[in-house]
């Protein structure tokens, strides 16, 4: 007997052995009916995930629920997402050893996992506490599949031994079972687990360290009866098994249980006489040296995946083997079939897509390792393929081959969402850049595409020459009347620049910033945050309404490419083509972010800033210290020093500017309650605040109080360490607060220095340059705009708890568990009740794991002072917004605001922790989501 390689264990394949046969293969068909496929890309695509989630070990399993996609990985655990933002819902140990098998029941209440410690685990798909654990009398070794029987309640399943073993839950399980007095995991096989040289042991420790095996997971600890095992039901490994309804004419509900096995046979079994005589084989397939891994059915067919890269496809009702399938790229150990086509996934990491005529219709690479499992859901919200392996990541992608999807109906799927972010953040947008130039050409073409194909009319306005245009789209009301209002989206699609060196030893970024990277709840690039994201966010939230002609306001998208550049010709542009903006009731933005990661905001005011240079000269060439310096004499450098020191006073913090504070409003007490209830509401999930007076009062000096910075000091190159510079240049920058004005403090400045400078008595040269500056803006909380804002946010971001009902997940606990997904945890939804409010068993480790494979990340340059990204348990999140300023400038908005004469307003879609500007900078799944449901609804209200 010859071995062979099962693609069903990481690392150390098991073996199978595959005995000749002298009994006939049923329906048997000749080399010619073989559907030819090369063993390399034939026809391949480039297909990219909709997005890949990092596992804590090789995913040997997936299950697809609804809401949720259920995983079973190498180090024993059982780990959850969410199917909605793929962020880590719960992580339990669930087995001692590799979870190798995990099934849902058919009303999805129950989750069945299995495992090379020989275990058969029932869960509850609510809380995740185990209800059951099955162990058997007999050395069955490894557990590789299971199917549970809702109609006669009941568990099948397969093992290393060959053999079949069954439960049935509703009886069995009421019995008494036996008291035990060891773990079922600890048992000692014979030859796995005998002496090694010397009469020594060799124990192996979990993740934990502990030996004692996971045995404190709750539930039942059950044994299977003696009667309940078929021995050599195969002659080999049993990997594959299925439950079919309806196949036979006897009954719709009779159920045929399906094993397929290492030694190239498929066997079809009926189970109606369990309690008699257990499964009795009604006829089998055979497939010579071959391993049948995966088995899928869909009406009368029967699918199953081999070892030698070939997947046969059986009619059932004939008993025939139809039609056979050269998949190559490996073995084909995973096999699906969806509602219009059959999915093959390859121990090479190829996924072969097929019609239901056999003709191969797609094919890509999906994993640089082996594939092991594989998911499918197609519902309303998700058309999506799962895939795991053994580079222990789950990706998700489209359930539609590329060809399928058209622009007109993307706008209905957040996943053409992300799929359009990633075209347009492969773009490199840098203004500043003349090689970019081309890139900002097709990125506003590609936008503009995208409104025309969503029912928008544009054009493109044109600043200056050398200057990105100008994209200006419209999306008239769908009913229109008097009452009818007209919103101005102002964004930005240019970026800061950002280098990525994949040869060097310490990289800024973790890939190239200009290829979406979408991983493990957050999506990667240069722009998604800043401002892109945003930007594609508000389009299909409007086309959203446009499809369902719900859009109850005119909005005009008005976005520039030269944001970052200092917007070259922008105010020049837009005041020339103000009736063709116009008119304006409400001008909305979305290019700012959170006070932390976890409670949304609302920005009502931002400070404004003045940039100046301030220049001292000599009419006289570099001297030397030596031989020229003298005490009256007057130094460019030094000059330089005393104005500024002039400017900040002795202690280097007030700005000593004639008038500068007399127009800063008083504290009131109202602003005094509005930072304390920021505080209070961040204070539950960040202990790091420790004096809630002095963290509202930096909040004050950052967001309502003036600043002058010095950025830089330049002087000439020096010769020697003894020369004194012919010149000195500080370029410097004042935040201004609403009632001051850029121009005003902008002439006092220059107006002061001028006047210390003339106190000098020096015969050196002054030059103050004004290099831009913006008006600070503060708007009225209590208008319309900010109202429909609140509003949406606390309806996208709270759910109705009595019409959503949640399961009781908690996600690992300790030192390195990911915070940001408790959010999550706490808005999942689902339709049936929950069974049980029982919390997970936590896995510092498995949570370890996850969280060292994210890209590391700086601070954010809008971020808060706060210390860390925080923890929130569900209970204490805020259920309304956090109303707040900022300290930095947008220069577009009081421009706007008085060029319309309309109140702006500032949604912030992104965290604290996007790293706009930075290295790896990111944007949740989940805010991106959510913020285009935010701007649907305002769109549809106002």
């Amino acid at each position: 007997m010859a071995p062979t390689d099962s693609v069903k264990q990481n690392g150390s394949p098991h073996k199978s052995y595959s005995a000749p046969s002298s009994e006939s293969e049923a329906g048997e068909l000749s080399d010619e009916a073989v559907t030819p496929g090369p063993d390399g890309p034939a026809s391949t695509s480039v297909k990219h995930p909709l997005h890949q989630i990092k596992a804590p070990g090789s995913v040997q399993a997936l299950a697809v629920d609804d809401d949720v996609i259920f995983a079973g990985t190498q180090g024993g655990h059982i780990v959850v997402w969410s199917l909605e933002t793929y962020e880590l819902l719960a992580t339990v140990p669930a087995h001692k050893e590799s979870v190798l098998s995990i099934a849902l029941s058919d009303d999805r209440s129950l989750l069945f996992s299995t495992g090379a410690d020989a275990i058969v685990n029932v869960w509850s798909t609510e809380s995740l506490q185990r209800l059951y654990s099955l162990y058997s009398h007999f050395e069955i070794g490894d557990v590789f599949c299971v199917v549970h029987s809702t109609k006669i309640q009941t568990l099948f399943w397969g093992a290393q031994n060959a053999s079949i073993q069954w439960y049935r839950l509703s009886t069995d399980a009421t019995a008494k079972s036996p008291a035990l007095t060891f773990s079922p995991g600890s048992r000692q096989h014979r030859f796995f687990d005998s002496l090694g040289p010397g009469g020594i042991a060799n124990v192996i420790a979990d993740e934990e360290g502990a030996t004692s095996g996971r045995n404190n997971l709750g539930g039942r600890v059950l044994t299977v009866p003696s009667s309940n095992y078929l021995p050599y039901a195969h002659k080999s490994y049993i990997y594959s098994m299925l439950l079919v309804k309806g196949l036979f004419t006897r009954g719709r509900d009779e159920e045929v249980l399906i094993t397929g096995g290492g030694d190239g046979t498929i066997k079809l079994w009926s189970i109606d006489g369990l309690s008699e005589s257990g499964p009795k084989q009604i006829t089998k397939f055979k497939n010579a040296d071959s391993n049948v891994l995966s088995l899928s059915y869909r009406g009368s067919f029967l699918y199953a995946g081999l070892s030698d890269g070939i997947a046969h496809i059986y009619n059932l009702a004939s008993n025939q083997l139809v039609q056979r399938l050269q998949v190559g790229h490996g073995d084909v150990s995973q096999i699906l079939v969806g509602v219009e086509s059959i999915l093959c996934g390859t121990s090479q990491g190829w996924i072969k897509r097929y019609d239901d005529h056999f003709a191969e219709i797609e094919s890509w690479q999906a994993a640089a390792g082996k594939i092991l499992a594989m998911g499918l859901t197609t519902t309303p919200d998700h058309d999506m393929v799962a895939t795991g392996g053994n580079n222990s990541f789950v990706s998700f992608w489209s359930g539609k081959a590329g060809s399928q999807v058209s622009i007109a109906a993307s706008a209905r799927s957040n996943d053409e969402l992300v799929n359009a972010l990633r075209e347009f953040v492969a773009y490199r947008t840098v203004a500043l850049n003349p090689i970019c130039v081309r890139d900002c050409h097709e990125a506003v073409t590609f936008l503009r595409k995208k409104c025309n194909a969503f029912g928008g009319t544009t054009c493109l306005l044109s600043p200056q020459e050398g200057v990105n245009p100008i994209l200006l789209a419209r999306f008239p009301a769908s009913k229109h009347t008097e009452s009818t209002r007209s919103i101005l989206f102002y964004g930005h699609y240019d970026v800061v620049d950002a280098e990525f060196d994949a040869n060097s030893s310490n990289p800024t970024w973790n890939g190239d910033p200009f290829v979406l990277q979408p991983l493990s709840s957050y999506l990667y690039g240069r722009g998604v945050t800043d401002n892109k994201g945003p930007i594609l966010a508000a389009i299909y939230a409007v086309a959203d309404l446009v499809q369902h002609d719900s859009l109850s306001c005119n909005v005009t998208f008005l976005l520039e490419g030269d944001e970052e550049a200092g917007s070259r010709g922008f105010r020049q542009t837009v005041q020339s083509a103000h009736d063709a903006i116009g008119p304006v009731d409400y001008i909305l933005l979305s290019n700012s972010y959170w006070l932390d990661d976890h409670i949304p905001c609302l920005t009502f005011g931002m400070r404004g800033v003045v940039h100046a240079s301030v220049s001292v000269t000599s009419n006289r060439p570099d001297l030397h210290s030596g031989m020229d310096g003298k005490s009256v004499q007057h130094e460019p450098l030094k000059d330089l020093t005393v104005l500024l020191a002039a400017l900040v006073g002795p202690s280097g913090t007030k700005v000593t500017i004639p008038d500068f504070y007399d127009t800063v409003d008083d504290l009131s007490e109202s602003e005094v309650k509005a930072y304390a209830s920021i505080t209070s509401s961040l204070l539950p999930g960040h202990p790091e605040i420790r004096n809630e007076k002095a963290f509202a009062l930096s909040l004050m000096q950052r967001w309502r109080y003036p600043n002058l910075t010095v950025h830089r000091i330049e002087v000439p190159e020096a010769k020697t360490a003894v020369t004194i510079s012919g010149s000195a240049k500080a370029t410097l920058s004042i935040r201004i607060v609403p009632s001051q004005t850029a121009e005003q403090i902008a002439q006092s400045l220059t107006e002061y220095l001028r006047a210390e400078f003339a106190k000098l008595q020096s015969s050196n040269t002054l030059t103050v340059t004004i290099t831009s500056k913006a008006d600070p803006w503060l708007a009225d909380v209590k208008s319309e705009i900010y109202t429909a804002l609140k509003d949406a946010i606390i309806d996208v971001w709270n759910p109705d708890i009595a019409a959503h009902q949640q399961r009781a997940f908690k996600i690992s606990a300790g030192g390195n568990h990911t915070p940001e997904t408790e959010r999550g945890a706490a808005t999942l939804s689902k339709s049936t009740p929950p069974k049980s409010a029982a919390a997970s068993s936590s896995s510092t480790a498995a949570a370890a794991a996850a969280a060292a494979e994210a890209p590391t990340r700086t601070s954010h340059r809008r971020a808060s002072s706060l210390a860390t990204t925080g923890f929130f348990p569900p209970s204490t999140l805020p259920r309304e917004p956090l109303f707040i300023r900022e300290g930095g400038s947008i220069p577009a908005i009081s421009f706007l605001e008085s060029e319309f004469d309309a109140p702006a307003a500032m949604f912030p879609m992104g965290q604290a922790s996007d790293n706009a500007h930075l290295d790896n900078e990111r944007m949740r799944v989940e805010n991106l989501y959510k913020g285009r449901e935010v701007l649907k609804r305002v769109f549809a209200r106002l």
